[in-house]
Formats: C-alpha cells, structure tokens, sequence
C-alpha cells in the first residue's frame, strides 16, 4: 500500500493557483484505490483515499462515520497544508478559472468528491461532515477574534458515483433475494498475492458490517450552516455512474428462486436506490458498459469510466458556477 494518504493518483497539469478543482476518489469496499490508477488524465488533481486499516486488523469502530471523520482529515490537511514537495497541493481560491472566487479568498478550497462503491457512499458523509468543519471554523474565528486566522471554508462541488448504490436496506425493493457474498465472482488479477486478497476480503466483511448500521446523513436548512453565505439545502449533487449489468454468480441458486449480487439491488432502478434518500440529488445518470466488479478489468471499460468521470465533475463545475447546485 501507499505510504502517504491521500495518494496523489494525477498531479496537476497548470500551476497551483490555477489549477481546477480536485478530485478526492475514496476507496471502494476493499479498501483500494488501485482501479483509479485505470483512469486516464481527468485534467485535475486526482487524489486517492485508500483505508488506513487495510494492512493491519484495526477497525472503525465508529463506522462509516468516523471513516468519514479520518478521511476529512486528510483532505482538509492535503488542501490547506503548505507540503507541495510531499505531494500535496494546496489550490487557493482566486486568480484562476478553476478554483477561483470573485473575493479571492484564500483561506476557501474548492473540491469534488467520489468514489467507486463504498467510495461514494463515503463521499456522502463526508460531505456533510464538511458542513460542521464550516460551522466550527466560522465559531473558532469568533471566539479568537484573530482576523489573521481566519476561517477555513470547504466547498464541495458534487459527488461523482461510481456505481454506488443507495445501502440503506429499508429502500431495497420487496421480495429481493441477495445472493450469498461467497456467490459473486471476484475479479482477481493473476499474480494477486494471498495476502491481499486476505486483506481486501477482510476489508469487505467491515465494509458490510458498518453499512448495516449506517443511518445515511440528514441535512440541515442553508441558515444552519455557519450563519455564512446562503446555500441550497440537502446534499450536493451527484452525477452517477451506473454498470449496466448485473454481477454473474458463481454458486447454483436453490430452489430456482433468482438471486443477486447485493451490488445489484438496486439494478433495475435509474439511480440505484438514490432517489429513495433524497429526491432531486442525483442530476445526471451515465450508463457505462459491465458489471460492478469489472469496470476497470479491461481498458475499454475503464475509458468509459474515466470518460464518465471527466463528464461528471464538469457537470459539478458547472452548476456550481451557474449558482444552481
């Protein structure tokens, strides 16, 4: 594994002040940020979140939520951190078409989140957990009264999904079957070693352990938010990448009654379960070639990711600018 969390998967190709804003891509259910090294140049810095547990058997024992709390960290330390040797990248706001503001503000960062999977559920809490990092800042800069340590405020964008799919069982549809996780076909590279399938394995089981738990984020009223400039209430929006098979089964169904991958629970719906949580937060739906677990086997496919990708954060970019997000 990396050494350094977040990876920086694609450096930026402009300078720093102008660079657009980044990508932070959070590892899928195993726990790896592999596949994202598939991509090609998305024309941004592109980050990697890969599980800091993934060499060892420690755990979050506070779930998706303080998964989400370390990997703010990371971010908030990578973008307003000064360590551009140490691979990190600190895009002020100002000056630039990408990451800049009217005010200049410097102590202001743009971003976009996603990931594949687990990954983009994740990107989800963390999203709002930005909103309390925005509110504790504006009442720290209250309560010092130092106008040289002003505020620090994250913006994200929007969410890019890489078929993630709505996890909270009380939106599954009625009557499905899922099949047993032994049943689906795990894509395995031919020199795999035992011990990383042993721990991609085990960071499946935690993933499935935390997701049973996790009650997905509520959203304040704009007001809330830090008493600072006004914005739309509920989530950012989300552009979803959507495989447009289901994932084949290895073991024989009983009784004839069909089963499916629990990654395909939510197949037949047009944003996988999303619409369920929270109307309006998906915007738009790309449909891409595969399955869930193939979409960066073969290079065809993953060209179509990463073409869904660059789509997608334009799409954030976008109605970020035009003021609609």
């Amino acid at each position: 594994m990396f050494r350094q969390n977040p990876n920086l998967i694609q450096p930026p190709s402009t300078p720093l002040s102008t660079s657009r804003p980044p990508l932070f891509l959070h590892h899928d259910g195993g726990g790896t940020i592999f596949s994202y090294y598939c991509l090609s140049d998305l024309h941004r810095p592109v980050y990697g979140i890969f599980n800091p547990c993934y060499s060892s058997k420690a755990t979050f024992e506070g779930g998706i939520p303080e998964m989400a709390k370390t990997y703010l960290g990371f971010i908030v330390e990578t973008l307003f951190g000064d360590d551009q040797a140490g691979g990190k990248v600190s895009s002020r706001r100002g000056g630039g078409t990408g990451t800049g503001t009217e005010s200049g503000n410097e102590r202001e960062r743009d971003l976009i989140l996603g990931g594949w999977s687990l990954g983009g559920m994740v990107s989800l809490e963390v999203a709002r957990q930005v909103l309390d990092f925005n509110a504790a800042e504006v009442e720290r800069e209250k309560k010092t009264g130092n106008r040289n340590n002003k505020a620090r405020k994250l913006n994200v964008l929007g969410i890019v999904m890489i078929d993630s799919m709505n996890p909270h069982q009380a939106s599954f549809p009625p009557h499905v079957k899922i099949a047993n996780p032994n049943a689906t076909t795990m894509q395995w590279g031919p020199h795999t070693r035992p011990e990383t399938k042993e721990a991609v394995l085990r960071c499946f089981h935690e993933a499935r352990r935390m997701l049973a738990v996790w009650e997905l984020p509520t959203w304040p009223a704009a007001a809330e938010e830090g008493g600072t400039s006004p914005g739309p209430m509920g989530p950012p929006p989300v552009v979803l990448l959507k495989a447009k098979e289901n994932v084949p089964l290895q073991e024989p169904q009983e009784d004839g009654e069909e089963e499916v991958s629990r990654t395909d629970v939510h197949r037949g719906d047009g944003q996988l379960g999303w619409g369920k949580y929270h109307e309006g937060m998906v915007r738009k739906v790309i449909e891409v070639e595969g399955h869930h677990f193939n979409l960066f086997t073969e290079e065809r496919r993953a060209e179509q990711v990463t073409r869904g990708v660059k789509e997608g954060c334009e799409i954030l970019e976008a109605l970020w600018k035009q003021g609609k997000a």
